[in-house]
């Protein structure tokens, strides 16, 4: 059951009302900025809810964000071009680090690093693969509860590369040492973008929020509420968009009120990135009604 797919290469910006208090702690009479819910390196101004996240928690939040976006995202995102509002600062180069492989996975040596002009080298992006939110009772292998990193290499842009490096070191293969993922990091930007979204579609009265203590930096146990779609490659199938958000609803057994609120997340898709799906919450509205509402406008 959707409320809306939102893709930011196609559909138009939007402005929404402030809220009158902060998304986050809920704080009123202190200065309060728009909050991109989307953030500006990804989707521009996609959807600004106005006048909506206090200082004090744009001050948490902002370290963790711009970790991913800057490290985490900032070489991919300079290679797609995507939106920044400092072009000038953009990277013209990588410095890749290379190794030797003896075999599938074994790293034998350290080959040194080569700086590649950006539109010679592979694109390489980085993110985090989770089993599903745990609130959702799927049984999951305890060694596998935390995920692991997931990439995409440009195979095509980098074997020609490796062949290079590996025949100036003189080893039968090389590979490129590929950087580590900040999972705290990575996950909580997650929650602060799904939570935002949620307050921006349909308003911080309409939910209990799950994520606040993660989004502040005050939890660590991701796990709970945010993790990856089972089985599922791309919600809607194939997309050339480098952003799409869904909102929907996962029935809860009755007696416990409203259904779970979940917002579905991911990143250039078509390169099989992991479907990320955030419980953000438990609904205290109908939502059933407000979707048929929303469908019907």
């Amino acid at each position: 059951m959707l409320l809306r797919e939102y893709d930011v290469d196609s559909d138009a910006p939007r402005h929404l009302p402030s809220p009158g208090a902060c998304i986050y702690c809920s704080a009123v009479g202190v200065p309060l900025t728009d909050e991109h819910v989307v953030p500006y390196a990804i989707g521009r101004d996609a959807i600004i809810l106005d006048k909506s996240c206090c200082q004090v928690c744009q001050k948490i939040i902002q370290p963790y964000e711009q970790e991913v976006l800057k490290k985490q995202l900032g070489v991919f995102r300079a290679m797609v071009d995507a939106p920044t509002r400092r072009k000038r600062d953009r990277p013209t180069s990588v410095t890749l680090p290379f190794v030797e492989i003896t075999a599938p996975g074994v790293m034998a040596r350290d080959l040194g690093t080569r700086t590649i002009p950006l539109n010679e080298a592979p694109l390489i992006l980085a993110l985090w693969s989770s089993p599903p939110p745990r609130i959702l009772g799927e049984a999951i292998d305890p060694a596998q509860a935390d995920g692991k990193p997931w990439y995409f290499v440009e195979q095509k842009v980098a074997d020609p590369i490796l062949e290079e490096v590996a025949k100036e070191s003189g080893c039968a293969a090389a590979g490129i040492a590929l950087s580590p993922v900040n999972r705290l990091h990575y996950l909580r930007s997650l929650a602060k973008t799904a939570h935002a979204y949620v307050a921006a579609e349909l308003g911080v009265s309409s939910f209990e929020p799950y994520l606040i203590d993660i989004i502040l930096d005050r939890s660590d146990d991701m796990a709970e509420f945010v993790g990856d779609l089972s089985g599922v490659a791309n919600l809607e199938g194939a997309t050339a968009h480098s952003f799409k958000i869904t909102l929907g609803e996962v029935p809860i057994s009755v007696g416990l009120g409203q259904g779970l609120i979940a917002v579905f997340i991911q990143f250039w898709g078509d390169l099989g990135t992991p479907p990320h799906l955030i419980i953000v919450g438990r609904a205290l509205i109908d939502l059933e009604s407000y979707f048929k509402r929303e469908k019907a406008a």
